[in-house]
């Protein structure tokens, strides 16, 4: 049975553009905005958002991001450098890249809890920061939660209400459609940053997506991620190199000719595995359609605890496994020792108990069913009653349905009741397995303890004495034996030796 890795990268085949190749090398532009960049901005922007605004292809989503809370972060400042200390507030459940965006613009991430439901920022959490902290904090960066149309009204709303700036990252969101059928973002006054790399469902390899309804707001980002350079070779702005180079922008333009068709199917199979998993909770979701990446699902809480185990069973069938978003920002350690993270309870449990199955350009309708299976056999697994006689088997394969852990005096005591009834050959074709650490049993480790053995050493000797089985009778004679005859009467730490001497010898 083929394996269904959890991603598949899936760019389009450069081998088969030649003529679009030539035509690069012909034009003697490979970047700096060239023609097949811009041909993609214009497609995309018509052909995703409607023709509603403008997009700015870059370099990838992270440098997007960089220079969309740079400029938002420094709307409070008349576009100068933000104050220090100022924050960038965003949820808890979202890649390392949002935050770190944020602090190479500057900023200290403030990490909020999220939505138990829809898993994105929670807006009671982003409203009670934003009350508390006022102008501190210059931008808010929700995360359009696994390409879900989020609600960007609300962040209009706190855009004109506490004079923040916002920006949306949108990393898997490229092929998501909103409510009324447009690209997410078409029309949002604000900055929505999406991926092209390879990982992504609008997969080109290494690439980012900026949109906006704001034409003069992309204009300036454009400026911006060419070193701040506006009409002239003198930076006006602050800026960095975020251009995407042509080649990629012939892959991107492949990709969109395609993207409708990729999101529908995934679609389809994230349908499918709504269908076959009616049990388990999945995330609340927005829009007409969402660009799925893979198969977000939370595990019942009872057997959450149980994850790694879980996942290694859905490996073992085949089926690729992953945790997103755990650990969460405020689990990480460089977010603990940088940001400024509110107490998460939501997100510490959506993340204790998230896993992501896949959702792949080459899947089926099938393979969808049969990794949902995966989880759900995996699940039933641990919660089903284990029959314990089934639980270790031996070196020569046979179930042991006795097993004594420790094989100290304690751990042989049942031994040693068997073997003075003539019953240990019984006991042992039952399935007997001892699990000791040591090289022999019997001996037992008290002696490096401050509290140490107090059984009489003729304790010790009732084992072999008068014993039904010859060989273990004559060990009474045996010079070991006779060592801890020697302490009969006595207790404590100098019974040990002998008795560890009887034990090599059994």
């Amino acid at each position: 049975m083929k394996r269904l890795p959890l991603i598949a990268p899936n760019p389009p085949r450069l081998s088969e553009h030649l003529d679009a190749l030539r035509r690069v090398e012909a034009s003697g532009v490979f970047s700096n905005n060239g023609p097949e960049v811009r041909a993609f901005e214009a497609g995309v922007t018509d052909k995703l958002f409607g023709g509603h605004g403008a997009s700015l292809a870059v370099g990838n989503a992270t440098l997007g991001l960089m220079l969309a809370i740079r400029h938002a972060s420094g709307m409070r400042t008349g576009g100068l450098n933000p104050k220090q200390g100022t924050l960038a507030l965003m949820p808890a459940l979202t890649f390392a890249a949002t935050a770190q965006a944020a602090a190479w613009a500057g900023l200290t991430p403030l990490v909020c809890d999220i939505d138990a439901n829809d898993w994105g920022a929670c807006a009671l959490e982003e409203e009670r920061l934003l009350q508390r902290h006022g102008e501190r904090i210059g931008v808010v960066v929700p995360y359009a939660t696994f390409g879900n149309a989020i609600d960007l009204d609300r962040y209009v709303h706190f855009q004109r209400r506490y004079g923040v700036g916002i920006v949306i990252d949108a990393a898997s969101s490229l092929g998501t459609l909103d409510d009324s059928g447009l690209g997410f973002g078409a029309r949002a006054p604000f900055a929505v940053v999406h991926s092209m790399h390879a990982t992504k469902t609008f997969a080109v390899g290494e690439g980012g997506l900026i949109h906006s309804g704001d034409v003069d707001l992309i204009a300036t980002l454009r400026s911006m991620g060419n070193f701040g350079f506006e009409g002239s070779r003198n930076a006006t702005l602050p800026g960095i190199n975020a251009k995407l180079p042509e080649i990629t922008a012939i892959m991107a333009q492949t990709k969109l000719a395609e993207i409708d068709g990729i999101a529908d199917h995934r679609a389809v199979l994230e349908e499918t595995y709504r269908a076959t998993l009616p049990d388990f909770q999945f995330q609340a979701v927005s829009g007409r359609r969402r660009s799925m990446q893979f198969m977000p699902v939370l595990l019942p809480e009872h057997i959450a605890h149980h994850r790694d185990a879980i996942v290694e069973a859905i490996e073992a069938d085949g089926v690729g496994c992953g945790r997103y978003f755990s650990p969460h920002l405020g689990e990480q350690p460089w977010f603990q020792a940088t940001a400024m993270i509110e107490p998460t309870p939501v997100a510490d449990k959506i993340a204790g108990r998230m896993l992501s199955l896949p959702i792949t350009d080459a899947m089926s309708v099938a393979d969808a069913r049969r990794a949902a299976e995966a989880l759900a056999n995996a699940c039933a697994a641990i919660v089903r009653p284990l029959d314990r006689r089934a639980s270790v088997r031996g070196a020569n394969g046979k179930i042991a349905s006795v097993i004594v852990i420790g094989g100290g005096p304690a751990g042989t005591a049942m031994l040693t009741s068997a073997t003075k009834r003539g019953l240990l050959p019984d006991l042992a074709a039952s399935g007997l397995m001892v699990i000791e650490r040591g090289n022999a049993i019997g001996g037992g480790r008290l002696g490096r303890y401050a509290i140490t053995s107090d059984s009489t050493a003729q304790t010790f000797l009732t084992a072999v004495r008068d014993n039904v089985h010859p060989e273990l009778a004559r060990l009474v004679d045996h010079p070991a034996g006779r060592a801890v005859a020697a302490h009969e009467g006595r207790a404590g730490r100098a019974v040990d030796r002998g008795r560890a001497a009887v034990a090599r010898d059994r």
